[in-house]
């Protein structure tokens, strides 16, 4: 081996000893970037699940109404009587009361007694445990005076008026919406017995009639009446996540317009607000069933795709 011989040999034998090894060994090289991670299995429990688990606790209604009220289909959410269709016992009652009665109205700015007055009672199914008399005096076009009067048949509390209108005009704000409306409805429903069935419609439809209203007396609407005073939607409950609710009704008695009413209660039944407002007056129908002869052919697949897209949409 000649002298220029040996240093090509010694020159080749530099470079392969500087060659990366996953460069002379593929396969070794991918199987050490890819290597499995160490993995601990979980302890098996008791119950032989390979997680631990907690069972959820049964829902709870969160609303203070119940939402599946035991009534009779005929039974009226509330009632109004004429003075002279009161019963006796009830007559006397309101006269016992008349002192307390005159009292706390003067004392709203009211001067129950002069003038002319008349009065009808209100029968709450939500709230059986007041007498509840709404009164009404007349002095002519543009001056008349509207009030409630709350009367505790047990005696556990003290006669409390809602000031409805005063001569023509509404105290501080409507009465639906006022602050101290809301307020002694409250307190007349925390001396009522516990009811833990009470109705949410009754409870609404009674509020709205201690505020001057002449709500209609049955959710169902009356065939007899005319189409424009249908209802635009039926009462419904609405229930969040805290407990706090929203009834929500129109009354189509008014012979304006509907009013829309939304009484919004705590998870405690505590009445929070009021919204009453006025709602378009329109005609409501039911969408009619297809015959059942047609379903049934719909449902065996007869028909081409876009029977099938139509039947999705109804």
């Amino acid at each position: 081996m000649n002298r220029f011989t040996g240093m090509l040999v010694t020159a080749l034998t530099l470079v392969s000893c500087e060659v990366p090894a996953h460069a002379q060994d593929p396969q070794a090289s991918a199987g050490k970037s890819h290597r499995p991670y160490a993995v601990t299995p979980v302890p098996a429990v008791s119950s032989g699940a390979s997680y631990k688990s907690l069972q959820v606790p049964p829902s709870r209604d969160l609303t203070p109404f119940s939402v599946d009220p035991k009534l009779s289909p005929n039974a009226k959410l509330i009632e109004f009587h004429a003075e002279s269709e009161m019963t006796q016992p009830d007559r006397d009652l309101a006269a016992s009361a008349q002192a307390s009665v005159r009292k706390d109205a003067a004392l709203a700015g009211i001067e129950f007694g002069a003038g002319k007055w008349t009065y009808e009672q209100l029968v709450c199914q939500a709230l059986p445990g007041h007498l509840f008399l709404l009164y009404r005096g007349d002095n002519g076009a543009g001056d008349v005076t509207i009030f409630s009067a709350a009367i505790s048949r047990a005696g556990n509390d003290r006669v409390r008026i809602i000031p409805v209108r005063r001569r023509g005009f509404s105290l501080f704000s409507p009465a639906p919406v006022n602050a101290l409306t809301i307020a002694a409805f409250n307190r007349i429903r925390m001396s009522e017995p516990a009811n833990p069935d009470a109705d949410w419609l009754a409870v609404a439809l009674c509020y709205a009639a201690l505020t001057g209203a002449h709500p209609m007396t049955s959710p169902v609407q009356d065939k007899s009446q005319e189409p424009s005073l249908t209802f635009s939607f039926p009462p419904t409950l609405e229930v969040g996540v805290d407990g706090e609710s929203t009834v929500r009704f129109v009354d189509g008695s008014g012979q304006r317009q509907p009013m829309e009413w939304a009484l919004t209660f705590n998870g405690k039944g505590q009445l929070l607000k009021v919204i009453n407002s006025a709602v378009p007056a329109y005609p409501v129908k039911a969408v009619p069933q297809l015959p059942a002869q047609q379903t049934s052919l719909e449902g065996s697949g007869a028909g081409s795709g876009s029977d099938n897209s139509t039947k999705s949409s109804q």
